[in-house]
């Protein structure tokens, strides 16, 4: 049960950075940011950091894939890209203790390199129409800050279910 939650919060949030979240960002406020918001990618980072890279991974895949295939311009690079963030961060977090600090801290790192990832990439395709220091600027700092906000209202919740998950899966373990 605590599975189909998370699953389902993710798809909520995926559902939610799609939707309602277009509608109150600071561009149509006529501000000359652009935030982007990364919901399900902040969670898939979380899950990895708490349930383990493969876990993360496999997050990541899912979620990657419907980001291209409902708001991509080309299929593979959101799937590669949040694979390869989650992946990373339930990578960093066994070489150090899940603090919150530690958290906070790697999906902050996290979330700007996946965002370099993106424009590095779109720069390779010839779609990245902006300079480095525009996009830096005004797109990949707030677009970081904005999800990393998020990253602290998710932490306490996402964790609680992964401990729920985790205590299961050490229970049918011990069987």
């Amino acid at each position: 049960m605590a599975r189909f939650l998370l699953t389902m919060t993710v798809l909520l949030l995926f559902v939610l950075e799609g939707t309602v979240v277009q509608v109150i960002s600071p561009s149509t406020g006529g501000l000359s940011w652009m935030t982007v918001p990364r919901f399900a990618l902040v969670c898939t980072i979380l899950i990895s950091m708490f349930l383990g890279r493969r876990e993360g991974l496999y997050y990541g895949l899912v979620f990657g894939l419907l980001q291209d295939i409902l708001y991509g311009q080309v299929i593979g690079i959101y799937t590669f890209s949040m694979m390869l963030a989650s992946y990373f961060s339930g990578l960093i977090v066994l070489l150090f203790q899940r603090g919150f600090g530690m958290v906070l801290i790697t999906s902050i790192l996290i979330l700007f390199g996946h965002e370099w990832l993106l424009y590095s990439m779109y720069r390779v395709f010839a779609l990245a129409p902006h300079d480095v220091q525009w996009i830096l600027n005004s797109q990949i700092l707030p677009t970081v800050i904005l999800n990393s906000l998020l990253s602290l209202v998710m932490y306490i919740p996402i964790q609680r279910l992964c401990k729920t998950i985790e205590s299961k899966r050490e229970m049918s373990a011990m069987e």
